[in-house]
């Protein structure tokens, strides 16, 4: 039996499956930055939901809708209940405008739990104002 005839050195030889192999090492590392993509993106896209929603507010007492700033943060903190964050809202009526504030942890946007921590002095803030119209 020659060396080239036996199938144990035909299976030593064989490069099949090593692209497998690279795939198995490479595979957390991308997994890991998924999810860092992921959160981050998603604390960009829950910004442009809060953005909307203070808008909204200040738009409903512009136009008579809502009666005063604490009707506004109240309509603010209902409409984002959802997002289950410590919100934190505050309106200033002056000079004929409206102005919202709102303050939420970037940690607590983030849907895994996934480096947080990194994140957890990081505050996402939204400002609105609009001229009141009545």
């Amino acid at each position: 039996m020659t060396k080239t005839s036996n199938p144990i050195f035909a299976f030593l030889k064989d490069e099949d499956g090593s692209a497998t192999i690279e795939s198995v090492i490479w595979f957390p590392i991308y997994a890991i930055l998924l999810a860092f993509v992921m959160n981050i993106s998603m604390v960009f896209f829950t910004e442009s939901q809060l953005l909307r929603v203070v808008q909204d507010g200040n738009r409903a007492f512009s136009l008579g809708r809502l009666e005063n700033a604490d009707e506004v943060e109240a309509y603010i903190q209902a409409e984002l209940a959802y997002i289950d964050a410590q919100i934190s809202v505050n309106s200033l009526i002056s000079g004929g405008l409206i102005q919202t504030a709102l303050t939420v942890p970037a940690s607590d946007l983030m849907p895994l739990n996934f480096m947080t921590s990194a994140f957890s002095g990081i505050d996402i803030g939204v400002n609105a104002q609009h001229i009141i119209e009545f």
